[in-house]
């Protein structure tokens, strides 16, 4: 779930970045993404996604669920 987010809007593409709490307890800063920035609120339940990096493995990142 969303803990807390940002809408980073001085770019060309806005993105959002969040802290995300897992079911497990964990809090992790991560990206979502593969939604509208506008849409993204607190306390919303999101899904691992696995985002291919530059020349390395994939990261994983969240988008809503």
């Amino acid at each position: 779930m969303i803990y807390s987010y940002s809408v980073m809007r001085r770019v060309e593409v806005p993105y959002v970045i969040a802290y995300v709490t897992l079911d497990e307890g964990v809090t992790v800063m991560t990206n979502i993404v593969d939604c509208d920035p506008d849409a993204v609120r607190i306390g919303q339940r999101v899904k691992v996604t696995f985002q291919p990096s530059d020349g390395g493995p994939p990261v994983a990142m969240f988008t809503p669920a």
